[in-house]
């Protein structure tokens, strides 16, 4: 009898090896053969789940959308303490979000030049100001944003500043729990409900 596969299955394991594979070796590992050995399948099954290395590229992009959107839908929480959650799905704290940080610049980096990945990344990319409005939305019916505050400046300040954050724990490794770059965005939201 046939075996049954899977598709989803099979098609979530090669993402998750693309991303593992694009934050040890970069741009360049993530080729068929690399990703095939990574997901421990034969290549013909990678080329029967992605086409296209395009199209393995843009579903990664996804992956890193829907797990963190899975994880900031899973906090149990409100006002201040949702916006700090929210906030930290999208910083490198722990190495799978440090993972899908790394591939998400990486892809990100590829999307400048590759104008068929650029959709998908500016996508990814707006899901992050999205999370970032919605934190200020989130501040401002906690009565933790004051009425002077401009929230859709506020959520491109505070974009910016989480940007800045995510990169220096990239380059510093993991951020522990007693960063100075998370004090300063600690410090950054209480600002924000004073005038």
């Amino acid at each position: 009898m046939p075996r049954r596969i899977d598709t989803e299955a099979r098609t979530a394991a090669i993402a998750e090896a693309s991303l593992r594979v694009l934050e040890r070796d970069g741009l360049a590992g993530l080729s068929v053969r690399g990703v095939a050995a990574e997901a421990g399948i034969a290549a013909a099954s990678l080329r029967r789940a992605f086409a296209t290395q395009h199209a393995l590229r843009e579903y990664c992009l996804q992956l890193i959308e829907d797990r963190v959107t899975a994880r900031v839908a899973a906090l149990e929480l409100t006002g201040r303490a949702l916006v700090d959650g929210l906030l930290m799905q999208l910083l490198p704290l722990d190495k799978e979000r440090r993972l899908e940080l790394v591939a998400q610049v990486q892809l990100g980096v590829l999307s400048l030049t590759d104008s068929e990945l650029r959709p998908a990344a500016v996508r990814l990319s707006g899901a992050v100001d999205r999370a970032c409005h919605a934190a200020l939305q989130i501040l401002a019916e906690a009565g933790q944003l004051h009425r002077d505050r401009d929230p859709e400046y506020e959520a491109q300040r505070l974009r910016a500043l989480l940007d800045g954050i995510a990169m220096n724990g990239l380059w510093s490794g993991e951020l522990p729990a007693e960063s100075p770059m998370l004090s300063m965005l600690a410090r950054h939201l209480d600002t924000l409900a004073k005038p």
